[in-house]
């Protein structure tokens, strides 16, 4: 499979699911800090236990892309990301 050649700086788009929405807001606004981003509700599952929102903003490089993945990954509110 070919790599997918991406332009930056561009908007980019994650997708977060965790269990309570709150706490996830929060802690990714924390985190964001004073950057401009987005961060909208998306889906709940079925039984209602797991929540999904998207987070975009606007990221510079790859490496900044792949930083924030992997930062916000590791959050214990945050279940799974990509």
């Amino acid at each position: 499979m070919e790599k997918q050649i991406v332009e930056y700086p561009c908007q980019w788009s994650y997708r977060i699911i965790g269990t309570e929405e709150e706490v996830i807001r929060s802690a990714v606004k924390e985190y964001m800090k004073e950057a401009e981003f987005q961060l909208s509700a998306s889906n709940t599952s079925r039984s209602g236990k797991y929540i999904s929102l998207n987070l975009e903003i606007i990221v510079l490089n790859e490496d900044a892309r792949n930083k924030i993945y992997l930062d916000l990954k590791t959050m214990p509110c945050i279940k799974m990301m990509f």
